[in-house]
């Protein structure tokens, strides 16, 4: 008869054999979830990220050279003729192609002066100065102080005046300013450039006396 041996105590932290059991789905999920994340880091392994000790020519090597954007083109400067008027804002040019000479012409200001008035209070008007400049004339061009008229928004005509001479003529490699002053109430309003009798630019202005 054969004597019952007793159990071999176990050491602590160890398992019988065969205590270990795995779930297939959740080895098959860890499996795929390892080559998913070694196919990422095979694929970011193409591009190193410069180190702080990269200099600037290793990191151009490293990203690769940055595209500079080209700068805007510059808006060309509207064609105007006794023909075909050009409406602008005040300050821009127009290249006016007339009979015997060519010219850029540029309409700035108005400069304002307030004027007070006789009981104090904020002024409702301004003396309103505006600087007619030709150049690039390919010929002699004359321009006379009463080639240009002015009226407000609702119409109402600008009496102007020249400061200086009523009359300038531009020369070719010359530049020749006519300045002109009216008295202007806050708003819009409007300068116009006849040649010959024949329209070739009116310019949009505003007067603020806030």
């Amino acid at each position: 008869m054969t004597a019952a041996r007793p159990a071999a105590p176990r050491r602590a932290g160890l398992r019988r054999p065969g205590a270990w059991r795995t779930n297939p789905k959740t080895t098959l999920a860890a499996l795929a979830c390892t080559a998913l994340t070694l196919a990422a880091l095979a694929g970011c392994g193409g591009h190193s990220t410069p180190k702080a000790t990269d200099d600037a020519a290793d990191t151009v090597k490293s990203l690769g050279a940055v595209p500079i954007p080209s700068p805007p083109t510059a808006q060309a400067t509207p064609t105007a003729s006794e023909k075909h008027l050009q409406l602008l804002a005040m300050g821009y040019s127009v290249h006016a192609q007339l009979p015997g000479a060519d010219a850029v012409v540029t309409a700035g200001g108005p400069t304002e002066n307030p004027i007070a008035k006789p009981g104090g209070g904020v002024p409702d008007r301004a003396t309103g100065t505006i600087t007619v400049t030709v150049r690039e004339a390919t010929g002699p061009l004359t321009l006379h102080a009463a080639d240009f008229t002015s009226r407000d928004e609702n119409g109402n005509a600008i009496h102007l005046t020249a400061h200086g001479p009523a009359t300038i003529a531009a020369r070719p490699g010359r530049t020749a300013t006519l300045t002109l002053a009216g008295t202007y109430k806050a708003g819009a309003a409007e300068l116009t450039w006849r040649h010959d009798g024949k329209t070739i630019a009116v310019w949009d202005l505003n007067i603020e006396l806030d």
